[in-house]
């Protein structure tokens, strides 16, 4: 069995070329991530989480032609499982633990959680960190995939990196619809558009599935559900879902740019992103009868949205008493 070997050349090698110190620091992030995930598994505990979120499309899906995202983002696996029950496992599981070079500490604030990692490779006392999100389980079947192979994922030693369970990508891109439709996050703007301009991934896509589901989480986003032991809470805020507002050319003042930094260098400007996203996404102009009824978020459609849950692929919110 081989020994996890990371110097601080492999750290540079996997950092973006001119990223600068916060490149590096995304990088060893990256890293950081990668051995912690592989733990989960080896106890067992990844099996009871579903991966999402922009970190699980750069490790799953697109590799270093993908943005390094910052944070972990998760949801419950089996729809049936207590969310609090496995946060407080994913919680211990993290605390106190060391994977070769890396020592790992979970920390809370306002009941949110953050896992610190330390680390050698950019001076003693220097602490990086992801924030830990767990959610709600996700609405079709999670699947399996394995990573997308690095040269820095030789350095890791035994065992290999196993295949993780992710969410559906058509429910990884409607989720990043619904929150475009409430806020522009240059991150989701970044992904939604690699997406669609890598053709091997965007011809597999189903993308009428990616426009129901964008339109029921924005509904969900606005009122809420409950089902068995799972709550979808409501956002802050109800907005209704226009298809041509969302589809407009985003002004470089409306974006949220807290993680521009960790986008792939050179970055792609605010222009060109949202022209991308505005030309590959037209498919959400085709709304069907019930979807635009849903699209105004009116709390007394519940039936409807609950009737349209249930009938999702995989009918997983079938049996769990919705309402």
């Amino acid at each position: 069995m081989t020994k996890i070997q990371i110097q601080p050349g492999h750290i540079a090698r996997h950092t973006p070329q001119g990223a600068g110190a916060q490149g590096r620091g995304a990088a060893i992030i990256d890293v950081a991530q990668d051995l912690l995930l592989r733990h989960l598994s080896d106890i067992g505990l990844a099996d009871k989480l579903a991966f999402k979120g922009g970190t699980s499309l750069r490790k799953l899906y697109a590799g270093s032609d993908g943005r390094f995202s910052l944070d972990l983002d998760f949801a419950i696996a089996d729809i049936n499982d207590d969310q609090d029950e496995i946060m407080t496992e994913l919680v211990i599981a993290s605390s106190g633990l060391r994977v070769g070079p890396f020592s790992y500490e979970m920390t809370e604030r306002r009941g949110k959680w953050t896992v610190n990692y330390s680390h050698p490779y950019m001076g003693v006392g220097y602490t990086l960190s992801s924030k830990i999100d767990l959610n709600p389980a996700p609405w079709l079947e999670p699947v399996k995939r394995n990573w997308i192979p690095l040269p820095i994922h030789k350095q890791y030693g035994e065992p290999p990196l196993p295949m993780l369970k992710v969410i559906r990508l058509e429910e990884n891109i409607a989720e990043k619809i619904a929150r475009l439709n409430r806020t522009t996050t240059a991150r989701d703007m970044y992904d939604l558009s690699w997406i669609m301009t890598t053709s091997a991934i965007a011809r597999t896509l189903d993308t009428c599935l990616i426009r129901r589901l964008a339109v029921l989480k924005t509904w969900v986003d606005a009122n809420g559900v409950h089902g068995g032991n799972a709550f979808w809470k409501h956002g802050h805020e109800i907005r209704p879902f226009d298809p041509e507002t969302w589809l407009r050319k985003r002004s470089a003042e409306e974006y949220n740019t807290n993680d521009i930094g960790a986008l792939n260098v050179p970055s792609p400007s605010f222009e060109e992103l949202s022209a991308t996203v505005s030309k590959t996404y037209a498919f959400m102009l085709d709304l069907d009868e019930n979807e635009k009824i849903l699209a105004n978020t009116n709390g007394g459609d519940r039936p409807l949205a609950l009737k349209m849950l249930r009938a999702l692929p995989d009918r997983r919110l079938m049996n769990i008493g919705l309402y």
